[in-house]
């Protein structure tokens, strides 16, 4: 088995079916070429996809041999064949994904090349698409820089995309600590402070630091008592808990209210008093939680860039959070190919939500994700989504042409 790469994130082509911003988008030897096989009365005509259309498409393909290439079209599918003088010299095969079309193959003859005439089938399939209920055509995205090159002419609309887990992964948990951004130089001489600022902002006096969120589930009892995408609106009638490390940039830490917990039973009845953690996270949040409007703020933005990304392919986000919800944590959605794209983003180390009765999948949106991370984890999706994600490598290349 030969090289194997697509683990760098690229960007692939989008191709709207809007003819006229198509014909102003495109360079102009395209559009010479498109004239030049109108000139010399270049025919195209839809088939059924039937073994002899495919027959057609495989005798001018690069590889006869391809294992990926379809046997026989559904009617959902599309083809069309190019034809000079009564011979074929080109065909184009669509495959409906969601809301666009793939372009699973597109291939000229010798002669055929000669009129242009991949780019002329194309043109024929915006001009065709155009009122149909298909947002655009998946040109796709190519590693070997001549096939990429063609691909190019025809990127209108661009979209990042990766296939395979690099070696050496882009790590990225749906919590926000941050090993870059780690204090350990805090001055932890009034940690107490920190007890007072969380009982400032929830106006709640009763404080308990526990080192996790499993003691504060056993502290607080049976029920539903987490309130950590609540906070800081937190109910004055019951005890209930935040987990600090789903919200700040810190390693450990949840607090409880509504009950004030001496070190004595913490220790006797609740085995878990850590005093060293406790001064040193509450220190942080001391100074740090000033900043919450702002965490918030960059949630919100977060969770945006990912709905518009996701908008691309009319995919709309779950809502997942109730009117006392004061915090994002996750962007979610549901998506047919959810059970796959699950099993990628946990070979690229990416942490997320799956509720597979659902096909629902939450990606992470914390206020420590640069944009640059939100377009990474959208690129493993579009991978998933595209057709070519499932086929068999051949180890058969057309000839390489250095640009």
């Amino acid at each position: 088995m030969g090289y194997i790469g697509k683990d760098i994130i690229h960007q692939g082509c989008g191709l709207p079916l809007k003819a006229e911003l198509v014909w102003d988008s495109i360079p102009h030897s395209v559009r010479k070429g498109i004239k030049k096989a109108e000139r010399n009365g270049v025919k195209i005509r839809k088939v059924a996809g039937t073994p002899k259309d495919i027959k057609v498409l495989v005798d001018i393909w690069y590889d006869p041999e391809d294992p990926n290439m379809p046997t026989q079209l559904t009617d959902q599918e599309f083809m069309f064949i190019a034809e000079h003088e009564g011979k074929p010299i080109g065909a184009v095969i669509l495959l409906p994904v969601g809301n666009h079309l793939f372009l699973n193959n597109l291939a000229g003859s010798h002669d055929g090349k000669k009129l242009h005439i991949q780019d002329f089938l194309l043109w024929h399939c915006v001009k065709y698409f155009e009122t149909s209920r298909f947002r655009y055509i998946d040109v796709g995205v190519s590693y070997r820089p001549s096939l990429y090159k063609f691909f190019t002419k025809w990127k209108i609309e661009a979209y990042p995309i990766i296939f395979n887990a690099p070696d050496i992964k882009v790590i990225i948990n749906d919590y926000p600590f941050a090993p870059l951004l780690y204090q350990n130089d805090v001055d932890v001489k009034d940690w107490e402070k920190g007890y007072q600022a969380i009982s400032d902002i929830t106006g709640i006096k009763e404080l308990t630091f526990v080192p996790g969120e499993e003691y504060a589930k056993n502290i607080c009892g049976e029920g539903n008592n987490d309130y950590t995408l609540q906070f800081p609106n937190l109910p004055k009638d019951k005890p209930c808990y935040v987990n600090l490390e789903k919200i700040f940039n810190v390693q450990f830490g949840t607090i409880v209210f509504g009950k004030s917990i001496s070190d004595q039973e913490m220790w006797n009845q609740y085995g878990c008093l850590d005093v060293f953690k406790r001064r040193f996270i509450l220190s942080i949040i001391r100074d740090n939680i000033k900043y919450l409007d702002s965490i918030i703020a960059k949630r919100e933005e977060n969770y945006n860039i990912l709905k518009e990304y996701f908008a691309y392919e009319a995919i709309e986000a779950v809502e997942k959070y109730n009117a006392d919800n004061n915090i994002k944590s996750y962007y979610y959605f549901k998506h047919e190919r959810n059970n796959r794209y699950h099993e990628v983003l946990d070979n690229f180390d990416i942490k997320h939500v799956y509720i597979p009765e659902e096909e629902t999948i939450g990606l992470p949106i914390h206020q420590n994700l640069t944009k640059w991370q939100l377009e990474y984890i959208y690129g493993t999706f579009r991978g998933v989504l595209n057709l070519c994600s499932e086929w068999t490598h051949t180890d058969v290349y057309g000839e390489y042409t250095s640009n």
